[in-house]
């Protein structure tokens, strides 16, 4: 173990920096692989969130153990302490923030998906839905349907969320499985020409999305995914009812 008292400022700010870049990594790797897989770490406005998180950890620790750091101190231990403790808590919050931003739902409901996050959740709608949508996910966005209920209070109960900025998507009330809704994306689904004529970036991520799932291009299409910060586009086998893939390719 490393003697303080060895050590300089410099030396000191740059081990502390080190342990917090491994850290960071560690759960940068840990979150981007769970919680916001891609393309929803870019769709879901995880960027930002990642940037605050490490911004602390990497930073502002490292930082303070700079500017703290004396061997002569006697409370230089203390100080230390202090700085590690409050690295932790700071790290410890921002996985909570990102915890609660992170995408739980991929809402197929009228013409598109939804990416919907945690905390966007409807709590009241969560508490009576069925099971298994009255727990919010922790492995990863789940794809699933959303309809309009037949019962016409509960249609009405629907637009008034609407009306309050409270859609569909956000209600698990209302959710089923993809498969229930699944047979609309034929009708719904548009050509994936027409997507790569709208974005002439969208031809090589629709390649190598059909290279990954080796399915024939004539039975593929798409539709718009709407994040929290950016759109993109959900590649869907018509023939199968299934979504082949998501790319961070703009439907607009």
């Amino acid at each position: 173990m490393i003697a303080l008292a060895s050590l300089n400022r410099f030396q000191a700010a740059g081990i502390h920096l080190a342990l917090s870049v491994v850290i960071a990594a560690a759960v940068l790797a840990s979150l981007l692989l769970v919680w916001y897989p891609q393309p929803y770490f870019r769709l879901a406005g995880g960027a930002g969130l990642m940037l605050i998180l490490i911004g602390v950890d990497v930073v502002v620790g490292p930082l303070l153990t700079f500017i703290v750091f004396n061997p002569a101190k006697k409370s230089l231990g203390l100080d230390l302490s202090a700085i590690a403790a409050l690295q932790v808590a700071a790290l410890v919050y921002g996985i909570s923030v990102i915890a609660q931003a992170r995408p739980v739902y991929v809402v197929f409901s009228g013409d598109r998906f939804t990416v919907v996050a945690a905390n966007a959740i409807d709590p009241e709608s969560l508490a009576s839905a069925p099971p298994p949508y009255d727990t919010l996910p922790m492995n990863g966005p789940r794809i699933v349907g959303a309809r309009v209920p037949d019962d016409p209070k509960e249609r009405e109960r629907v637009m008034l969320l609407a009306a309050a900025g409270i859609d569909l998507p956000l209600l698990p009330r209302y959710f089923v499985p993809f498969a229930a809704v699944a047979g609309e994306l034929r009708a719904k689904a548009r050509p994936i020409a027409e997507l790569e004529q709208r974005n002439p970036q969208a031809k090589g991520a629709v390649d190598a999305a059909v290279a990954r799932a080796a399915r024939s291009r004539a039975s593929l299409a798409w539709l718009p995914v709407l994040g929290r910060l950016e759109a993109g586009s959900a590649i869907v086998d018509t023939s199968r009812n299934e979504v082949v893939a998501v790319v961070p390719v703009s439907p607009f």
